[in-house]
């Protein structure tokens, strides 16, 4: 009884590590794609401006208010402030795509961001937590035609409903999200789960021996 316990055992380490294995070559194959988000933190603080988003290749045209926001992975893109009074008299959203690019850029009305947005945060693995990147921006001042602002924060969105704010340091570099919670997830299912059966099959077989 012990030799045929001892093989079972055996048996069953052997195929947690071929599940684990598999389970391991189907997943690091593969890739994924996350977006960026943003969302402006203090846009209700300038309510005398509409707030544009226009990229290359596309919006076009896209309205912001405080909701998050997103746009194509491929498009970078720049936002704009536009005084309502000037926004209802020259009324941008009937322009074709050269009279839109030219009022953006040339019209002494429009405050104009020198800062660019990315669509695409980048490729990770498919077993990799990680769900959105939501960038949280903050207006510093409209001056002119001058609009600054900054990236204050990035909250990084997981899989299982986790959250992790960090902190701007470099206006040219996201912060990266922290490796132990990508390791934590895989560590439950290739380490945790296998060894919680284990145990349960432990428990049958021993169990089953008292009643033989």
């Amino acid at each position: 009884m012990r030799a045929k316990l001892s093989f079972l055992l055996l048996l069953f380490l052997f195929l947690s590590c071929i599940i684990s294995a598999n389970w391991a070559d189907v997943i690091n194959p593969g890739e994924k794609t996350i977006s960026y988000q943003y969302q402006i933190s203090n846009i209700q603080d300038y309510p005398n401006y509409v707030f544009i988003l226009h990229g290359t290749p596309n919006p076009s045209l896209q309205v912001l208010n405080s909701s998050v926001f997103s746009f194509y992975k491929l498009s970078t893109c720049r936002i704009y402030a536009i005084p309502q009074s000037v926004y209802r008299q020259v009324q941008p959203e009937e322009m074709n795509e050269t009279q839109l690019v030219e009022f953006l850029n040339n019209d002494s009305r429009v405050a104009r961001s020198s800062q660019k947005l990315e669509g695409s945060y980048g490729t990770v693995g498919v077993d990799n937590p990680l769900l959105s990147v939501l960038v949280i921006l903050k207006i510093n001042s409209i001056q002119g035609n001058s609009l600054e602002f900054i990236k204050e924060k990035v909250v990084f969105t997981y899989n299982n409903g986790q959250k992790e704010e960090k902190v701007f340091q470099n206006q040219n570099q996201t912060p990266t999200p922290s490796s132990n919670l990508s390791y934590s997830q895989n560590y439950f299912f290739y380490i945790i789960i296998p060894l919680i059966a284990l145990l349960a099959l432990i428990i049958i077989l021993i169990m089953r021996r008292r009643f033989i």
